[in-house]
């Protein structure tokens, strides 16, 4: 939802998809010059990242990695120092971790866009989502990462996530919320957020695909 930009969704729960490298590839050539965003819901972090360079470098603007599973105790373990999941040609990555059993946001955005983490809000802690501004020179952008689990309360989700955005549209005109939303489009707590803002769903269908002849929530 927001403005018009071009994006890439990814299946959920890892299911496989032939050749997306290339599919990524001819998508960027297709687009050049336009700013591309994706959002992977990553089901672990841990043992995926060299795949994940891969496909992003080169393809992708700005990503929104969900369901990372990370916490300080897989730091600690492994002796990761905080860089640890930087990929070249991207800024440090924006992190907000849960723990190894679900949830948490990783957000990369290519280091020649000016990018700059939003702290005004407040969240409850149960809330997964980072605020980034995005100054693109002609205009700056909004844009809000995020993971809603599937077990927490659409309306508690929208209605808390809505209390902050009110703080940040004063000083935006354009906006692109992107993540792992775990909500149909026909739910009325997401048609109506929808509406409050006078944004428009650029996800026209269901990306999660955890069984491939069953798409179901957008993802």
């Amino acid at each position: 939802m927001g403005i018009e930009e071009n994006d890439v969704s990814s299946n959920c729960e890892g299911e496989s998809v032939p050749d997306i490298h290339d599919q990524l590839r001819s998508y960027r050539v297709r687009n050049v010059g336009k700013l591309i965003f994706a959002t992977l819901n990553i089901n672990s972090i841990r043992n995926k990242f060299d795949e994940l360079k891969y496909l992003i470098v080169g393809n992708i603007d700005v990503l929104v990695v969900t369901e990372t599973k990370l916490d300080d105790s897989y730091i600690t373990l492994h002796s990761f120092p905080a860089p640890q999941f930087f990929i070249q040609g991207y800024s440090a990555p924006y992190r907000l971790d849960r723990n190894k059993r679900g949830g948490g946001v990783l957000i990369y955005v290519r280091e020649d866009i000016s990018s700059k983490q939003l702290t005004k809000h407040t969240f409850n802690n149960d809330i997964e989502g980072i605020f980034l501004e995005l100054n693109l020179n002609k205009y700056k952008l909004l844009v809000f990462g995020t993971y809603h689990p599937p077990t927490q309360e659409n309306k508690y989700y929208f209605d808390n996530i809505s209390n902050s955005f009110d703080l940040y549209l004063r000083d935006y005109d354009r906006f692109v919320l992107i993540g792992d939303f775990n909500i149909s489009e026909s739910d009325s707590c997401f048609s109506d957020f929808i509406s409050q803002y006078d944004a428009k769903n650029i996800v026209k269908e269901p990306t999660c695909f955890k069984s491939i002849n069953n798409p179901s929530t957008i993802d």
